[in-house]
């Protein structure tokens, strides 16, 4: 005999309390986690994953990107500030004992998600890891020096004369310039700074796709093509397990929040919203023109035939499957893009994995640097030691990035940097916050001069009174 399988939709004054019970019940899981308990505890009832985000986020349930503290994680007088859901996790793909060894990767309680934290204890200065970005973007501001062969277009080395000796450009456009060749061969392959499927000479589509960022100062666009880039690029040419690395990390590992759904609570958007909408459906169709054009796209042909003249055995490329083209050419996907870009990407050189785990606080004790190639860590002798100096004009640093130490961090101290400028007031760092990363910030800071704030005014009443 047949079970009764017959499910119902709730109203939302019904299913809005039960996802806010669930929430208090399991603070600590993660979104598909908590869905999942959802669906056990209650069988009878049809809600799509979309719904149960929004049933979230509506009563206040839901937890700020991994990337900072919402609510009163540090006050429980302080009342409790609904922010964006990310999604997030561990990238299992960094080898973190080898790029930091004196630092590991922890996954917090309360919803916060992923951070990094301290072996042992470090000392002021002291460097704790040195990286370079695995997907290459250009401040605009670099595009005059890049585009007249001034600068390195995958380190971001400034030359001190145009087209110095040894540097190569691209073999197939002038569109890009390098140190040498073995800055020319990470760009095409390692960081998708100059990928063969963005290349003009290569792609002939790429040029309205690259006219549109450098017109624009798209720079977020131009991570998102990057990031497609360098993924389909190892799925055609290169290993199978390299482009589901590529997968797992965007997908499982970065966070992110779709760029809509961000950009929805903002108060313009009752004005904006549909101009947002038509400009984002059309960058959406420039990148899929440019990366997986159609029969009937006027690039298809070349395209097809620029796979197949890269593959080591120029054979006939695999057509990609539903489950390829839903999750990287969708405009949904474009748009969980779109928010990844703008949660992870730092300013100087683009996405860095293992930097894309640390956490915010209005009170760094780590420091993020862009220094130059002459910059020599400090011995353990000459620690604790200031911080380096301001690099100079003229003596611009790489795309590499140092992380130093701000002051003594103990065994277990979480390490910590500020996605803006601190030195602003709290309520327009918050705000900052809010708008860029999606999080009402709690830190101790933040607490602190709240109740400082509240008990000045409190004094100044008293006064007039």
């Amino acid at each position: 005999m047949a079970n009764d399988t017959t499910t119902t939709s709730p109203a939302d004054d019904v299913l809005n309390p039960v996802v806010s019970d669930l929430r208090a019940a399991h603070p600590s899981l993660g979104i598909t986690k908590l869905f999942a308990q959802f669906k056990v505890d209650h069988p009878e009832w049809a809600v799509s994953e979309k719904r149960f985000r929004k049933a979230l986020q509506v009563t206040g349930g839901s937890i700020a990107p991994q990337n900072g503290t919402v609510g009163n994680a540090n006050d429980p007088s302080m009342p409790l500030e609904a922010g964006l859901i990310a999604d997030t996790g561990i990238d299992p793909s960094i080898d973190v004992a080898t790029i930091a060894p004196m630092v590991k990767v922890k996954m917090f309680p309360g919803g916060k998600g992923k951070g990094l934290v301290a072996k042992e204890k470090l000392q002021q200065g002291e460097v704790l890891w040195q990286e370079e970005p695995w997907i290459v973007t250009a401040d605009p501001e670099l595009y005059p020096y890049l585009t007249s062969k001034q600068m390195c277009s995958q380190c971001f080395t400034l030359f001190p004369l145009p087209n110095p000796p040894l540097s190569v450009s691209c073999s197939y456009c002038d569109t890009a310039h390098f140190c040498n060749r073995l800055c020319y061969a990470k760009a095409r392959s390692s960081t998708a700074a100059h990928s063969d499927l963005l290349c003009p000479g290569q792609n002939p589509d790429a040029v309205n796709l690259l006219s549109f960022i450098h017109q624009k100062r798209a720079r977020s666009v131009d991570a998102i093509a990057r990031i497609i880039a360098r993924w389909r690029g190892e799925r055609e040419w290169g290993e199978k397990s390299k482009a589901d690395e590529i997968e797992q990390r965007v997908w499982k590992g970065m966070a992110r929040v779709s760029q809509q759904k961000k950009e929805m609570e903002r108060k313009e958007w009752e004005f904006v919203g549909e101009m947002r909408i038509e400009e984002w459906k059309l960058v959406h169709m420039l990148i899929c023109k440019v990366l997986n054009p159609q029969p009937t796209d006027e690039n298809y042909k070349k395209f097809q035939k620029l796979l197949i003249a890269k593959h080591p055995r120029k054979a006939k490329p695999t057509p990609l499957t539903e489950e390829e083209v839903e999750r990287w050419f969708s405009l949904e996907s474009f748009l969980q893009l779109y928010g990844l870009v703008g949660l992870n990407q730092e300013d100087s050189g683009g996405l860095y994995a293992l930097h894309a785990h640390l956490n915010h606080s209005c009170e760094p004790n780590i420091q993020v640097r862009n220094l130059p190639k002459s910059f020599v860590p400090p011995s353990p002798s000459d620690l604790p030691c200031d911080l380096p100096p301001p690099t100079q004009p003229g003596n611009r640093g790489t795309n590499k990035l140092t992380i130093l130490a701000r002051r003594t961090i103990h065994p277990g101290d979480e390490l910590l940097i500020s996605y803006v400028n601190f030195a602003k007031p709290r309520e327009e760092r918050r705000n900052d916050l809010r708008e860029g990363y999606g999080f009402w910030c709690s830190c101790p800071r933040c607490v602190r001069e709240k109740k400082e704030e509240e008990k000045a005014a409190q004094a100044q009443a008293k006064a007039a009174a």
